[in-house]
C-alpha cells in the first residue's frame, strides 16, 4: 500500500534515505541507556494521547479522519517537524513503508528519539522483539530523556511476559504523564493477571477518564466482571467493547461465548456469525452451530456445518460437530462427522467409542463390536455388554466340527432372544473363514443371509473370528446354519 500523497509530499527528503537504509542487523544494539531521571514532557505526552487516539478511530473504523489530520499537519509544519511526522506515519498502515519512512525520519532528524522509537513500536506490533532494545538504544542515544522509548519497551516487556519489567516501565510512565493511557491501561491487565482486581479497575478506570470508550480499558473491566461472577455486568461492558471495536475479532468472540454461558444462545449466535464475517475458521463455526441449535435455529445451524464441511476441518471439530448432531438427534450426520475424525486419527480411543456407540443405535452391532474394542480401555465396559448381547466367546475346539457346533449353538442363543421382538425369523446363514498357518481367522466372510438379522449376522460373524482354528491347518472353511423358530 503506498502512502498519500501528501505524506509522500511532506516527507520526501526522508524517501531516498528511507529506499537506502534496511533493516537493523539482527544482533546489533544501540548504545546501553545510561540510569536516568524523567521528567514531565508536554510534547510526549501530547504524542502518546494522540497515538490512543489514532489507534481507537482505526478500531472504530474511522482511521480516514485521523490519517488525513495528520498527514495535512505534516505537511505544514514542515521537515523539522518530527511530531507532526510520525503521527502521520502513526496513523498508516504499519507495513513495511511506514517502517522505511520511520527510518527514514530518524535519518533525517537524527537529534530526535521519534524515528527510532516509531520503529520500535511497529517491532512490537510485529513481535519481532529482539529488535526493539537495538531500536531504542538509539533512540535514547538521540533523546535520553525521552520516555516514550520507555513506554514501548513496557509493551514489549508485556509481549515477552517480563511481568516485572513492563509494569516497571509503566509505572515510570504515569510518574511523568499520570494521563497516560497506554501505560494505565497496561497496568490494569498486568494487575488482573496479577489476581489485583481492584488495582486493575482503578487503573482502567483511569486509562478511560483520559479517553472514554478506549476499548482495551472496556476490555479488562469486562473480564474483571466475569472474574468476579457478575454476568451481567460482563456482557454489558463486552457490548461497549464492540461497539469501541466493532472489527475486533477477538472482542466479538469474547462476548459470544459470555452470552452463551449467560444462557442467551440467540445473541451469542449473532456475535458468532460477526466474528465470522471478519474471519472464518474451524472452530467458530463449530461453535456458531452449537448456538444455533441452542437457539432453535436450524437453518443457521445447517449452514454453519455445511460450511465446516467445505473447510475440511481436524479431527478435534468432526468430533464437536458429531456432538451437536448427536445432541440433535440426528444419528446419520453424527456418524458421518465421527467418521471423518476417524479418517484423520484412526486409533483415537474416544472417537471410536462415540463411533461404536452411535453405529449402535444405528442398528449395526457387528460393525459396532469392532469399533469399541478399537477403543481399547475407554470402550471396555460398551464392548462387554454387547459382547453378551451377541452372545460372542472365545471358541477353542481341535477340529472344524467342534467350532462348527460350537458357534452354532452360540448363534441359536441369539437367535432365540431375537424371536422374542420377531416370531418369524428364519433363514439360512453360510460363513466362510480364511484361516492362517497360526490357527487364527484372517478373514470371515458372510456368504449367505436369507434371515437378515443384524445381532445374528453379527453372532455368527465374530464367534467365527474369535475362534481358535487347529494350528498348521490354513485354508478356507465354510459354515452353515439353518435357523427355524421350531427348532
Amino acid at each position: 500500500m503506498k502512502l498519500a500523497p501528501i505524506l509522500a509530499a511532506a516527507l520526501l527528503a526522508g524517501c531516498a534515505t528511507s529506499r537506502q537504509a534496511g533493516p537493523a542487523p539482527a544482533g546489533a544494539a544501540g548504545p546501553a541507556a545510561p540510569a536516568r531521571i524523567l521528567a514531565p514532557d508536554p510534547e510526549a505526552a501530547a504524542i502518546s494521547r494522540a497515538m490512543s487516539e489514532i489507534e481507537d478511530a482505526e478500531r472504530r473504523g474511522a482511521l480516514a479522519g485521523e490519517r488525513a489530520r495528520w498527514t495535512a499537519a505534516a505537511a505544514a509544519a514542515g521537515q523539522g517537524s518530527a511530531k507532526a511526522r510520525f503521527l502521520a506515519l502513526y496513523a498508516m498502515p504499519h507495513n513495511d513503508e511506514t517502517w522505511s519512512e520511520y527510518r527514514a525520519l530518524a535519518a533525517a532528524l537524527p537529534t530526535s528519539a521519534l524515528g527510532e522509537i516509531g520503529m520500535a513500536r511497529i517491532y512490537v506490533e510485529w513481535n519481532v522483539l529482539d529488535q526493539v532494545e537495538p531500536a531504542l538504544g538509539r533512540a535514547l542515544a538521540a533523546e535520553p530523556g525521552n520516555w516514550l522509548a520507555d513506554l514501548v519497551r513496557a509493551q514489549a516487556d508485556e509481549r515477552r511476559e517480563r511481568w516485572d519489567e513492563a509494569a516497571a516501565g509503566y509505572r515510570r510512565v504515569v510518574a511523568v504523564d499520570p494521563g497516560n493511557v497506554a501505560a494505565h491501561v497496561g497496568l490494569a491487565r498486568l494487575a488482573r493477571r496479577a489476581a489485583d482486581p481492584a488495582a486493575a479497575r482503578a487503573e482502567a478506570e483511569l486509562a478511560l477518564a483520559a479517553l472514554p470508550q478506549h476499548a482495551p480499558a472496556l476490555d479488562v473491566l469486562s473480564g474483571l466482571a466475569a472474574d468476579g461472577g457478575d454476568p451481567d455486568a460482563a456482557v454489558a461492558i463486552a457490548y461497549q467493547v464492540v461497539a469501541a471495536s466493532p472489527r475486533d475479532r477477538a472482542a466479538r468472540v469474547t462476548l459470544a461465548r459470555l452470552l452463551k454461558a449467560k444462557g442467551d444462545a440467540a445473541a451469542s449466535r449473532d456475535q458468532w456469525k460477526a466474528a465470522l464475517a471478519i474471519r472464518e475458521d474451524a472452530e467458530g463455526l463449530v461453535a456458531l452451530a452449537e448456538v444455533s441449535r441452542l437457539a432453535g435455529d436450524r437453518a443457521s445451524e445447517e449452514k454453519a456445518l455445511d460450511r465446516l464441511a467445505q473447510l475440511d476441518p481436524g479431527s478435534a471439530e468432526w468430533k464437536r460437530i458429531a456432538e451437536i448432531r448427536t445432541a440433535a438427534g440426528d444419528l446419520d450426520g453424527a456418524e458421518k462427522a465421527l467418521r471423518r475424525s476417524l479418517a484423520r486419527d484412526p486409533k483415537d480411543a474416544p472417537t471410536n467409542l462415540a463411533l461404536g456407540r452411535v453405529v449402535l443405535q444405528a442398528g449395526k452391532p457387528q460393525e459396532a463390536l469392532e469399533l469399541l474394542r478399537a477403543a481399547g480401555a475407554d470402550g471396555a465396559a460398551d464392548r462387554a455388554a454387547l459382547e453378551r448381547r451377541l452372545n460372542v466367546e472365545r471358541t477353542t475346539r481341535p477340529d472344524v466340527a467342534a467350532i462348527q457346533k460350537a458357534v452354532g449353538a452360540l448363534i441359536d442363543r441369539t437367535y432365540r432372544a431375537r424371536l422374542k421382538e420377531l416370531p418369524r425369523l428364519s433363514g439360512h446363514l453360510t460363513v466362510r473363514a480364511t484361516v492362517d498357518g497360526a490357527g487364527g481367522a484372517t478373514l470371515v466372510e458372510v456368504l449367505e443371509d436369507s434371515v437378515h438379522d443384524d445381532d445374528v449376522r453379527a453372532c455368527a460373524y465374530w464367534n467365527l473370528k474369535d475362534a481358535a482354528y487347529p494350528t498348521d491347518r490354513p485354508g478356507r472353511y465354510s459354515f452353515s446354519f439353518s435357523l427355524r423358530p421350531g427348532r
